[in-house]
């Protein structure tokens, strides 16, 4: 009997142990496209971001590895106030938070930009995120050169996990819209695939 019980507590206790491990390894993102159904962000030639990112983000996570959980935030579009969105991805308790959109410039080509905080409290750790995602997207030719910024974006000071903006393509270049939508998307995917999978 006394076997029977000691048996019984060290099966639970390497249960315990291996999914706290499990547990401990896992790297939670959350991927919050920008924008609703309601405020479909800038609108170019009857085209809203809103309906390109949603198409693109769908895309997004191919063959992501086990270690690697991903979270589409508010996959329905509802609208949310900045800080109900801050809210409810605080609660998930991400390792990381990328928001998307579409960049607007007006001023010449700007096929991609990441946008960081430095008020975001842990802005450091999304300045080595932000700078590995640079290095797969990057890969593609298309978005050979990705600047870097600081912004005072409102969701990034209240987000407390390593979060960053990646505007990819912008609304106002016909072209960016065109590749996002067909085979440029495609190469985004597996560009950020590959990113998802880098992590630890």
């Amino acid at each position: 009997m006394k076997k029977s019980i000691l048996f019984l507590v060290l099966s639970v206790t390497v249960f315990v142990a291996q999914a706290q491990h499990l547990e401990k390894n896992s790297f939670k993102v959350v991927i919050d496209r920008g924008h609703d159904a309601v405020d479909k962000g800038v609108q170019v030639d009857g085209e809203t971001e809103y309906e390109i990112l949603s198409s693109l983000v769908s895309q997004l996570t191919g063959e992501v590895q086990n270690h690697v959980e991903v979270i589409y935030h508010n996959p329905a579009g509802e609208r949310l106030t900045i800080l109900e969105r801050a809210t409810q991805i605080n609660s998930l308790d991400p390792d990381l938070v990328i928001s998307i959109h579409m960049g607007t410039s007006e001023n010449g080509p700007r096929q991609a930009a990441v946008l960081m905080n430095e008020e975001n409290e842990q802005f450091n750790k999304s300045k080595e995120f932000a700078s590995l995602l640079i290095q797969h997207l990057s890969t593609d030719p298309y978005f050979s050169t990705i600047l870097t910024e600081t912004t005072g974006m409102n969701l990034l000071h209240l987000v407390k996990s390593p979060a960053f903006v990646l505007e990819i393509g912008n609304m106002n270049a016909p072209r960016d819209r065109y590749y996002l939508k067909t085979n440029g998307a495609k190469r985004v995917a597996k560009n950020f695939t590959d990113f998802l999978n880098a992590l630890n």
